[in-house]
Order: structure tokens, then sequence, then C-alpha cells
């Protein structure tokens, strides 16, 4: 009897995780009663993948741009010194019709703002783009990418290891978008 009951309660528990770990698959469309339409697609928890899914060709690039420019502002670098209201490294990107990235880097120190352009063409290049994320240094950053082996930092955040992710999926679909 106890045999059983193991194995009845074994079974139920790797039902409730295989529930629990399903994602959609399946392309659906839902409408809300606005006409405002959702499309549902592949399996991915990524907001970056799922509106660039749900957002026509024409303003693609536009929503990644601004998704990615709200994830910098709103992890941007603050000093150490908690007193300063503004963040004293942003970084804001911009991408322009000729294929090229340009990531403004706006850093406040005590003498002013330094603010210095870094351009990335995006024709030739990989998209897939890699990251890392340092609790020693509170900083996360994308690396510039590169054909070269030494990893260069291209964009910082605040240690936000749960967020680099989605920031690097995001400029990995703008730098597809524009190759298109």
């Amino acid at each position: 009897m106890k045999k059983y009951a193991f194995l009845l309660l074994l079974l139920i528990f790797s039902a409730l995780i295989n529930a629990s770990s399903n994602k959609p698959t399946s392309t659906a469309i839902y409408s809300d009663k606005h006409g405002l339409k959702m499309i549902v697609t592949e399996e991915s928890d990524s907001f970056a993948r799922q509106m660039t899914a749900n957002t026509p060709g024409k303003g693609r690039k536009q929503a990644l741009q601004n998704y990615i420019n709200s994830l910098l502002k709103a992890h941007a670098v603050y000093s150490q010194d908690e007193s300063q209201e503004k963040p004293t490294l942003v970084y804001q990107i911009q991408a322009n019709q000729e294929g090229t990235i340009v990531a403004t880097r706006s850093e406040q120190s005590r003498y002013g703002v330094q603010i210095g352009n870094r351009s990335l063409p995006v024709y030739g290049i990989h998209y897939d783009l890699e990251s890392d994320c340092s609790w020693q240094e509170q900083l996360c950053w994308v690396f510039y990418p590169s054909s070269h082996q030494q990893k260069e930092r291209w964009l910082e955040i605040a240690y936000a290891p749960h967020v680099i992710g989605e920031l690097t999926e995001g400029v990995s679909l703008l730098i597809r978008n524009l190759q298109k």
C-alpha cells in the first residue's frame, strides 16, 4: 500500500512540474473589444520577442529602440553615494537607416557631463550578443559584438541580472531588424 501511495504521489508531483513548465508553442490570435490584436507565437519568456511578434514591420525598429532605451534609463548606474538624484552613467541608443546603431554614453562626474558616442555597423556581424554581470562591481553589461576574441563592454547598467538578458535580447532583435 505504501508503495502505491508513493508512486501515486510521485506521478502527481511530476505532472504538476510538467504542467507548470509548459509554455505556449502554437500560434493564437486574441483581440479585445477595441480591436487590438495580440499574437501569441513561439515559446518565449522575452518581452522584446513578444513585442516584435505583435508589432507591424514598420514600427518594429522604433518599438525595440524605445523599449531598449527604457531599460537603459530605468537601470542607469548611480554612484555609490546615494545622495545623488541623477544617475552617473546613462546609455541611450539610436538606430539609423544606414544600418548603424549609435550608443551614446553620458557620464556625470564632478567636472561636468562627459558624452561619447560609439557606432555599431550591423551589416556583417552576428546578432547573438553576450552579456555578463559582476556582483563586486554592481554592474551588468552587454559586450560589443566584434570578430575579436577580446570582450569589450559596450552598454552598462546597474546590477540587474534579471534585466540584462532582456536587454541583450532586445538589442539582438534590433540588429536583426536592421539587417533585413
